[in-house]
């Protein structure tokens, strides 16, 4: 690896710019890095993103969504039946009049953000302070469900 340095990311994704499903990976300065396109990004969200979700693991996943004749306009974590647990933004902040900060945030879409989360270059994800330490902890305390 020529730069072990683990450096914060930020993320944007790529429909709302006119590309295809997945993130655009930005520096510091918002210097395009990459493009991590839908199916490798997807493989990442289970592998280093999920396990962090959940108090208990279930078997829920992620899924893009048409929004009004938009292709793959919305990310949303879904249970096996694949019913909406969730809303999923990268990039863009719901509960800051959508303004740009290139984090990953999940919530509802009233909207209000519950968890948020920082990309890093090695490709792992780091929480940000949070209303709960689980998703499910969270939508059991605010929903009853």
């Amino acid at each position: 690896m020529a730069n072990s340095t683990i450096v914060p990311q930020r993320v944007r994704w790529g429909p709302v710019d006119g590309l295809p499903a997945g993130v655009r990976i930005l520096d510091e300065n918002e210097a395009e890095v990459d493009f991590m396109a839908w199916a490798a990004l997807e493989r990442e969200l289970n592998q280093r993103l999920m396990p962090q979700l959940f108090s208990h693991a279930p078997a829920f996943g992620f899924e893009t969504r048409d929004h009004h004749g938009k292709r793959d306009w919305l990310v949303q974590l879904v249970n096996p039946q694949s019913e909406r647990f969730c809303d999923v933004w990268f990039g863009v902040n719901p509960d800051d009049g959508w303004a740009f900060d290139g984090l990953v945030h999940f919530g509802d879409s009233d909207p209000h953000v519950w968890q948020s989360y920082q990309r890093y270059s090695d490709g792992t994800y780091r929480r940000l302070p949070s209303f709960a330490s689980s998703l499910d902890q969270f939508k059991y305390a605010t929903k009853g469900s």
